[in-house]
């Protein structure tokens, strides 16, 4: 009798062997979490039919361009029943063979017991399967289950987020459409998983490059608010989220508020021609630094001269920028800040977002030290929506990771269009300009435009580092008609001997140059044109002054 069963084990497991390798290899591939090599390539070629799914309930999610993201495939689970074991020491040394890592002890304690299942291993492969079913082990139970995969591993794993072992989600895309997966339907993101890859590999690399804690970017479409990419590190394998660290799993894009510095300064110029209280003839002395109350105000290249607006932005005089803001005051600075959604929550769909922290005490010194980025803490995505909003014709945006989202279909106005064309105008000059703090952004054969900004980082017991910054830049691409707002921030980079500064100029312009050269292919946007030489002529008017006079 033993004979018998042990060779009608053998030709079922045979057949199981047969069917697994001719209908399922590339599904029993997904299933083990350290192989998805196979995966990426199916994401970058665009094929998501090889993919096998049978009788799965939660839907896919993918990105614009229908590639897969996330989905869900069967696989095996081995319980034991200890009531069917006859003999628990042979029982045991069988599972030993086929999985070595079993440890004895644990396993005999399990068995021991009164209950009719205990669960042994979560996952086998179909060898595994296949040799249980040959060693003939008595009372085991082979059960198909579901696992979710995602076949990009780190790609855009804090914007898809995650499932628990139940298959609920738990986190990212996967948590705010938990309902909508699980009754089957499909999720399509804006995401642009070629976009996404760029931004990943650029950002993390120039992280890296300067022994960073991390870092974060956005890029996003400047009138559907439509976000491509949205990248935040350090990062983490969707496939390994319960074994990820919080500092890998928290989502600096959106979640994390920071002083991000002389960025803002494109607000305050923003407000000060919207409020036509300041005209762009009007200049302001900025050869001698601010004392407010106990507070100095300079700057890092002093000049010694009163300039204009545009040069304000172009050197980036934490000088000037207090002096426009002292002039508008605290009313028209704060109403124009809640406008642009700087007070609030982004209602992004994910629920990994963070709530800026912004001081309306109206005082001269908040007002002046707001007007450059200290003492308004926002997260990335907030900074993108924001440039969006300036660049834009001076319409306010929404961020979405939806495709095709109804979010921005009734724009509210927040600049006129004259505005927005001065702006687009003064950021081109940041980086085209010799006196430019952004002219590593250039990217050779496109408009690009922004504003660098580096602040001291914030403590969380409050007051500031003196030796640890934070260097952003946000921008727009191409300057002369926008299509996309690209904003980078790197947390706290260490000066390497290769690079005079650890200031934004150095740090995060660059990784602008190189995503827009790498990105701006895929979006559909051209080299320059004669078109665009008309814009390149008309910043002639600006006689952008500097240290020599």
């Amino acid at each position: 009798m033993p004979n018998i069963r042990k060779g009608k084990l053998f030709v079922c497991g045979f057949i199981l062997m047969a069917s697994f390798f001719t209908i399922g290899y590339r599904t029993v591939s997904l299933a083990n979490i350290n192989k998805y090599d196979e995966a990426t390539k199916v994401i970058k070629n665009n094929d998501t039919s090889s993919y096998i799914k049978k009788n799965v309930a939660r839907g896919d999610i993918f990105d614009r361009n229908k590639n897969l993201l996330a989905t869900t495939i069967d696989i095996s689970s081995l319980s034991i029943n200890p009531q069917n074991i006859l003999n628990k020491k042979e029982t045991i040394s069988k599972l030993k063979i086929i999985f070595p890592s079993i440890n004895e002890t644990i396993l005999l304690k399990k068995i021991n017991t009164t209950k009719n299942q205990i669960n042994l291993i979560r996952e086998i492969t179909p060898k595994d399967h296949v040799d249980v079913l040959k060693a003939g082990i008595e009372g085991i139970v082979i059960e198909k289950k579901n696992k979710r995969v995602y076949p990009g591993n780190s790609l855009a794993s804090h914007i898809l987020g995650n499932t628990d072992i139940d298959g609920k989600g738990t986190a990212g895309i996967e948590k705010s459409f938990d309902n909508k997966l699980l009754n089957g339907q499909d999720v399509n993101l804006s995401i642009h998983a070629g976009v996404q890859h760029i931004l990943k590999t650029v950002l993390s690399e120039q992280i890296s490059k300067f022994e960073a804690e991390g870092g974060a970017g956005v890029i996003m479409n400047v009138n559907s608010g439509e976000i491509y990419a949205l990248a935040s590190f350090p990062d983490y394998n969707a496939n390994n989220y319960r074994k990820s660290s919080d500092e890998q799993l928290f989502n600096r894009a959106s979640k994390g508020t920071y002083e991000l510095g002389s960025t803002l300064k494109l607000i305050t110029a923003a407000i000060a021609y919207e409020s036509k209280l300041i005209k762009e003839t009007d200049l302001f002395d900025v050869s001698k630094p601010l004392k407010i109350s106990s507070r100095i105000i300079n700057d890092d290249h002093a000049l010694k001269l009163a300039i204009n607006i545009p040069e304000i932005i172009v050197h980036s005089s934490n000088i000037g920028s207090a002096l426009i803001a002292e002039k508008i005051g605290p009313d028209i600075q704060l109403k124009f800040l809640k406008k642009l959604g700087l007070f609030d929550t982004i209602k992004l769909e994910i629920p990994e977002i963070g709530k800026p922290q912004i001081i309306t005490d109206k005082k001269k010194i908040s007002t002046m030290t707001i007007s450059y980025g200290h003492g308004i803490s926002i997260t990335p995505v907030h900074l993108s929506a924001a440039t969006a909003s300036i660049i834009n014709g001076g319409l306010k945006v929404s961020p979405t990771l939806i495709k095709n989202s109804l979010k921005n279909i009734k724009k509210k106005r927040i600049f006129s269009n004259n505005t927005s064309t001065e702006m687009k105008n003064i950021m081109r000059l940041v980086v085209s300009n010799r006196y430019g703090t952004g002219k590593k952004a250039e990217a050779p054969g496109y408009l690009v435009g922004g504003k660098t900004g580096t602040a001291d980082k914030v403590k969380k017991s409050g007051g500031y580092f003196k030796n640890k910054n934070i260097v952003s830049f946000t921008g727009g691409f191409p300057i002369n008609e926008p299509k996309f707002v690209i904003t980078v921030m790197i947390d706290n980079p260490n000066g390497q001997k290769f690079s005079h500064r650890s200031t934004a100029g150095w740090i995060a312009a660059p990784v602008i140059s190189k995503l827009v050269t790498r990105i701006a292919p895929i979006l559909g946007i051209n080299p320059q044109t004669d078109k665009t030489l008309a814009f390149t002529n008309q910043l002639l008017k600006y006689k952008i002054r500097g240290d020599e006079l």
